[in-house]
């Protein structure tokens, strides 16, 4: 029974099977890995693209945006206000950094020279666009108290949605240092500033009087 022949219609049927066969294990471990390989890293590759594009269009609004601070002259805008004024001043940052997806604020000690009281705040926010981030950027630099801003830092990551583990969104983080400058010019008392040496004046000490 083991040693019969095969017709040519078995033959040709198993030649058949066996092609099936080879070209079904074929699929199965070597195109369809490598193709899912392929498709994944053409996948990373487009993030990656998209990603350097992202950074270096942020860089260049971030230079442009530098530059056009960089032309108007320091402390042009803005009033100065008699010491006390921070409570105004951190209000008003509430209502600017209210369209940030979250943000931090860090108040350094009021510190004075001369008659001049510098009040030091570093920020930290993030948005999901990089138009909200300048609209903020820009309502801290119109400020209707005095202040510079000192530094800008930004970039860009990329998060996973809460409703989708799939999908990921762009963020972009900005720190952002700036003073705020009053007087002790019409103050009613100087509680809670730093001196520096040298800074009671003659001027400085008739605000008390």
């Amino acid at each position: 029974m083991l040693n019969r022949k095969f017709t040519l219609r078995e033959s040709i049927l198993l030649l058949v099977m066996s092609v099936l066969c080879l070209g079904i294990a074929y699929y199965v471990f070597v195109w369809a890995p490598v193709n899912e390989t392929v498709t994944s890293c053409l996948a990373e590759q487009a993030v990656a693209e998209e990603e350097l594009s992202t950074q270096l269009i942020l860089a260049a609004k971030k230079k442009n945006m530098l530059e056009e601070m960089e032309k108007v002259p320091e402390l042009q805008q803005g009033e100065i206000l008699p010491y006390d004024n921070g409570k105004a001043e951190i209000r008003e940052l509430y209502e600017t950094l209210a369209i940030a997806d979250d943000y931090h604020i860090t108040f350094s000690d009021a510190r004075v020279s001369g008659t001049i009281v510098k009040r030091d705040i570093s920020i930290s926010f993030t948005t999901d666009t990089y138009e909200k981030t300048r609209m903020i950027l820009h309502n801290i630099y119109n400020s209707k108290y005095r202040l510079m801003i000192k530094d800008i830092e930004l970039s860009t990551t990329r998060r996973q949605r809460r409703s989708d583990s799939r999908t990921k969104e762009k963020e972009v983080s900005t720190n952002v240092l700036i003073t705020y400058y009053e007087t002790t010019v019409g103050a009613e008392d100087l509680d809670g500033l730093v001196f520096e040496k040298g800074s009671v004046t003659e001027e400085a000490e008739e605000t008390l009087e």
